[in-house]
């Protein structure tokens, strides 16, 4: 089959490999019909993430149709369309049934300390083959693969696999509350679901920050309020719309990629940070030249 393989930073190749295979009975095998790029991605062929295993197929989010399954899989057949969740997790294990299943004791090959186990990732994750590919092994199936219905395309469907889950977790985790005010920096895809998860759990005004114009008209598109960072400084808008109370709660939807004004009032204050920007990249990514902005 063909798949996207990681063979180094700035080395992605379109490879032809071996179709993937069961090897443990809780494992499915999945057609891939959709899958998606997601920033994370990005890290590895930039180098911004280091640990990643030469070989590695990438991409953690997809939709699909299965075509096999191990003796242990009960919830799934040969033919059920499904999401595969960018994440991996057992469903059984106290963490599972606490409802974190990013954090899962029991997917991750390399142990409960290890972290989160998910597609395409470095040696720490698994490694697991990833999902831009032709088929992929769906370890754990029967709590990572969800079925979808009939009448939900896989155009729909694809966001559930990683980017909108992000997007509304990262509003919970904001804890907001019913009438509240959120800011949330970052205005790309993730940054716009966060603006649409914030308003359904029960914002009443959202702030959308960013540098770019084409994201900021998106954001208004969902009546968000919307503030330039490079026309104006974003901590001062804020305190002047809120009448100096600020707002109840903050999300980040940029992560170690952060960019920082280049032009306007908050230049000068984000050029007195950029050191402070390189040492914290370069401790999540030791390999990486970074020069100020990434």
């Amino acid at each position: 089959m063909k798949a996207l393989v990681w063979h180094g930073e700035g080395d992605i190749r379109l490879d032809t490999v071996d179709d993937p295979t069961i090897l443990d009975p809780n494992d499915a095998i999945v057609r891939i019909t959709r899958s998606a790029i997601c920033g994370t991605d990005l890290h590895f062929i930039r180098g911004t993430m280091s640990g990643m295993k030469e070989g590695t197929i990438l991409g953690h989010e997809a939709v699909g149709e299965v075509t096999a399954v191990g003796k242990a899989v009960r919830r799934f057949a040969p033919g059920d369309r499904v999401i595969v969740s960018s994440t991996m997790s057992c469903g059984v294990c106290w963490q599972c049934r606490a409802g974190h299943t990013a954090q899962c004791d029991v997917a991750n090959p390399n142990g409960p300390q290890a972290g989160t186990c998910f597609f395409g990732g470095p040696e720490t994750t698994g490694p697991i083959n990833g999902l831009q590919a032709e088929y992929a092994r769906i370890p754990w199936a029967s709590n990572t693969l969800t079925r979808l219905p009939d009448n939900v395309s896989d155009e729909q469907a694809i966001l559930l696999s990683d980017i909108f889950p992000t997007a509304w977790f990262g509003a919970q985790l904001a804890g907001i509350q019913r009438g509240d005010t959120v800011a949330v920096y970052g205005a790309g895809v993730v940054g716009q679901l966060a603006i649409a998860s914030a308003f359904r759990q029960g914002a009443s005004r959202v702030f959308a920050i960013d540098g770019i114009e084409t994201r900021l008209v998106q954001a208004l598109d969902q009546n968000a309020d919307v503030i330039n960072f490079n026309s104006e400084d974003p901590v001062e808008a804020l305190q002047e719309a809120t009448q100096g109370i600020g707002v109840d709660a903050v999300i980040d939807a940029v992560g170690v990629d952060a960019q920082r004004p280049w032009a306007g009032p908050a230049a000068a204050k984000g050029e007195e940070q950029a050191e402070q920007f390189s040492q914290e990249v370069a401790e999540v990514a030791p390999t990486t030249n970074v020069q100020g902005d990434n």
